[in-house]
């Protein structure tokens, strides 16, 4: 068995495991919402993890990961008080819930990477410190833990549910569309290896994707969702936020000169790897959703 072969087969495997578990946590409505705010957890707070490893430079230029870690936590948290918190009742413990909480938690957790700057590391690499600290939260973590807000929209789970296919969709037509047809690259040196015929591929694949599962969820869930035309102009610009998404990873991954942003999931790579095309997707998704007066 060649390396591409076992590695295509460690893909399939990961799939069969993972996907599940996701689908499970998107779908269900049992316990208070408690799945969607664990697999939100999960996925970013290990993406934070690796975002923070690639950073690493040396003992004074480096994230102060347990702040930024116990952070995301406290996001995730955030996020899922302000989405259920009405709904099963956990208002009364925590009083009026506005935006206030969130820029609070902010000033304490910025106030708190300063206050272990000024203490437990030399001045040498400080501004880089907390620069990736601050970043790493706010980027990965505010973004990815956008699930749980979508969760609790009506019809949530829906919007997840072709967001992730419209974006799956899009990397495999990007990924086929390159191999097949590639002919004139892109040019990003981010990715020098990308084509145009792939980025195009990949564009039609959303395009479709997002009209055809759109139809199919009205079809046969009695739900409204998107008319064609909203669907299609949705279908390219999550196809140009996903590939953004992309872009931005690897960036990052060629500064800190590695392949892959972790090993956690076999034939994927990293956690950041897989999801690296939703960190965007899912907060301004999100937001065109409630501009357009879904709640």
């Amino acid at each position: 068995m060649n390396e591409i072969t076992r590695n295509t087969l460690k893909r399939v495997m990961s799939a069969v495991v993972a996907l599940p578990v996701y689908a499970f946590a998107i779908v269900t409505d049992m316990f208070q919402g408690i799945p969607i705010l664990i697999v939100s957890l999960i996925i970013s707070l290990v993406t934070l993890y690796e975002y923070y490893q690639i950073a690493h430079r040396d003992e004074n230029h480096r994230a102060f990961v347990e702040i930024g870690l116990a952070a995301g936590f406290l996001v995730n948290i955030m996020m899922y008080l302000f989405a259920f918190g009405k709904l099963y009742g956990y208002s009364r413990f925590i009083g009026t819930f506005d935006a206030r909480v969130a820029m609070g938690l902010v000033s304490v957790f910025i106030s708190a990477v300063m206050v272990w700057q000024i203490f437990k590391r030399p001045l040498s690499g400080a501004a880089y410190s907390m620069a990736i600290t601050v970043f790493g939260v706010m980027f990965v973590v505010f973004s990815l833990s956008h699930i749980i807000l979508m969760k609790s929209l009506n019809n949530g789970m829906y919007y997840i549910l072709i967001l992730n296919i419209v974006v799956m969709l899009n990397d495999t037509g990007a990924y086929f569309g390159g191999v097949l047809f590639g002919r004139h690259k892109a040019g990003f040196q981010a990715s020098p290896n990308k084509s145009w015929e792939g980025y195009f591929s990949g564009l039609l694949f959303s395009i479709l994707g997002m009209m055809v599962a759109n139809q199919v969820f009205i079809s046969f869930c009695d739900v409204e969702l998107f008319s064609m035309i909203e669907a299609a102009i949705l279908g390219i610009v999550l196809s140009v936020l996903a590939n953004t998404g992309d872009l931005i990873e690897s960036v990052v991954k060629r500064d800190g000169e590695i392949k892959d942003s972790g090993s956690i999931i076999p034939g994927h790579g990293g956690m950041w790897d897989v999801f690296d095309a939703l960190i965007f997707c899912y907060p301004l998704f999100y937001y065109y959703l409630m501009a357009t007066g879904i709640r």
